[in-house]
């Protein structure tokens, strides 16, 4: 299973912190809802217009009643149903007699048309439920003609339909039935046309606010259909019928967010983020170095195929030149001793760093005499030196006999003269020495392009180059600094550039303990 790209684990864990962001403020956010009051003074103004209003209604109708029961002859039915047509809802017309024995006396005028037996038909006694059909209504005698009864009322219990008496004798006395959803409709279609006109102070408010009827029905509305039940209802009940205002306050919503729970879901998006931050440096890196050190690979193969090339080639003509021309023979075998030197440098550092990364690097002093390690080191570079036009010049007295790893001595000046060697095109190579008080300082500075001060210390890294193309200017491992600088350091000591108007210039300073004098000893 492949691992996923640097790009995509960045996406990934940026993708997570911001899920954990947003789940962080969904959980941290809530809602409250503020009821808010409202001047409602023009809606408690309508409303007891309107009570008014029913209540003049309510007189009305039951003066029409009134007349009605004083001025029709009961005994013509026409005239009666003629004359109830002209009032709302008069369904039934009964003249009923106080006494009960005289049963042949009452009469009843069906107005609505209706059959007759499912009509209820209002009477004093029991006596004549079988005499009358419909279905009987019992009117209590002592609620029309007691002593306090007064000559017209309303019948108005439970399980009875709506009846209106007038007396019209001391003995005879008028009942009307009324029907109450038809009255109800009448006055429910003028209250809404008479209250269209007064709704407008109303209206000013912006609602919500309603005239209902009883099944809750906006008849007028301002504000839009509401679902909740009212904050404010003002009933509006009369016998022809119930109604109410309704008004609702307003909602303001306010949001509110838990600081303990956005500061933990922020911090702990703020890590997802900067941990795929990291990782993406990481894996960027770690993809950096790998292709370096398949860059490495290819130049070591590079670097290996070509001394070994020039050694077999030189070795060719060597043997052919033998025995006509010794001294091109000499000459070629000296070319061998010379890549065969080169190939034991880069064998070397190959090793080193091998030995560098196992975390195994480590320095070996010996009694040496830092003159003699230098002056082989330049002779390996003299024919190379040679041909690029270089002079080597040294100063400073370094032949007193100190204790030092020689092989690291020799191989931190071999990859500073191999850097000369790549890079520098005629000119004077300066080799300075001191030692003193147990330090051995050496200098190597050279006529070159020199090195930019920004990049003083990037040449000092694995595989870094200031051109690291192989195909373009000096081929190379880019292991050469790197490893002279983590040489020294394994001798207690430094390796850095020094600042130079001209060419490049090194200064190493190591460790190394005065020792006794050697014998035999020779210094060029």
């Amino acid at each position: 299973m492949s691992s996923l790209s640097p790009r995509a684990t960045l996406l990934l864990l940026l993708g997570l912190a911001a899920v954990i962001l947003a789940g962080g403020l969904r959980l941290a956010r809530t809602e409250e809802t503020i009821r808010v009051d409202r001047d409602r003074e023009a809606l408690r103004r309508l409303a007891g217009e309107l009570q008014l209003e029913l209540q003049r209604l309510e007189t009305l109708y039951e003066s029409h009643l009134t007349r009605l029961a004083q001025i029709v002859k009961p005994a013509d039915a026409f005239e009666v149903r003629r004359a109830a047509d002209r009032i709302v809802g008069v369904r039934q017309f009964s003249l009923l007699h106080r006494d009960a024995k005289d049963v042949g006396g009452d009469v009843h005028v069906l107005i609505a048309a209706a059959p007759r037996e499912h009509t209820p038909v209002p009477m004093f006694d029991e006596s004549s439920r079988n005499r009358t059909p419909g279905t009987p209504v019992l009117v209590s005698r002592g609620t029309i003609f007691g002593e306090d009864a007064n000559w017209s009322g309303w019948i108005e219990e439970p399980g009875k339909p709506l009846m209106f008496w007038q007396r019209v004798a001391s003995n005879e006395v008028v009942v009307i039935l009324v029907d109450e959803t038809a009255v109800e409709e009448a006055v429910e279609r003028w209250l809404q046309a008479w209250t269209e006109s007064r709704f407008a102070p109303v209206r000013v408010g912006g609602g919500p606010d309603q005239f209902r009827a009883r099944n809750g029905q906006a008849l007028l509305a301002e504000g839009g259909a509401q679902v909740e039940r009212p904050d404010l209802l003002l009933p509006l009940r009369s016998r022809l019928g119930t109604w109410d205002l309704a008004s609702w306050d307003l909602r303001e919503t306010r949001v509110h967010y838990a600081v303990a729970t956005l500061a933990t879901s922020g911090v702990l998006a703020v890590f997802v983020a900067s941990l795929g931050v990291l990782i993406f440096g990481q894996q960027r890196r770690a993809a950096a170095l790998a292709a370096q050190r398949v860059s490495f690979v290819n130049r070591v193969s590079h670097e290996l195929r070509t001394p070994l090339t020039n050694i077999l080639l030189n070795l060719d003509l060597a043997s052919e030149a033998l025995d006509d021309t010794p001294r091109d023979a000499e000459r070629r075998l000296g070319l061998v001793q010379e890549e065969t030197r080169r190939l034991g440098r880069l064998i070397d550092n190959v090793l080193t760093f091998s030995r560098h990364e196992q975390g195994k690097l480590r320095a070996e002093a010996h009694a040496c005499v830092p003159a003699s390690v230098i002056a082989t080191v330049v002779e390996q570079f003299a024919p190379s030196f040679a041909r690029r036009a270089l002079e080597v010049r040294r100063a400073g007295d370094l032949t007193a006999p100190c204790l030092l790893d020689t092989d690291a001595f020799a191989q931190i000046l071999a990859n500073l003269f191999s850097n000369v060697e790549k890079y520098v095109s005629g000119g004077l190579v300066e080799i300075g020495g001191a030692w003193k008080d147990d330090v051995l300082t050496v200098t190597v500075a050279d006529q070159g392009p020199g090195i930019p001060s920004e990049s003083a210390e990037r040449i000092f890294r694995p595989f870094e180059r200031l051109d690291s193309r192989i195909n373009e200017g000096a081929s190379g491992t880019g292991l050469g600094l790197a490893i002279a600088r983590d040489l020294a350091t394994a001798m207690h000591g430094t390796l850095r550039l020094l600042p130079s108007t001209r060419g490049a210039c090194f200064e190493l300073r190591v460790a190394a303990p005065r020792a006794e004098p050697l014998k035999s000893i020779s210094v060029a």
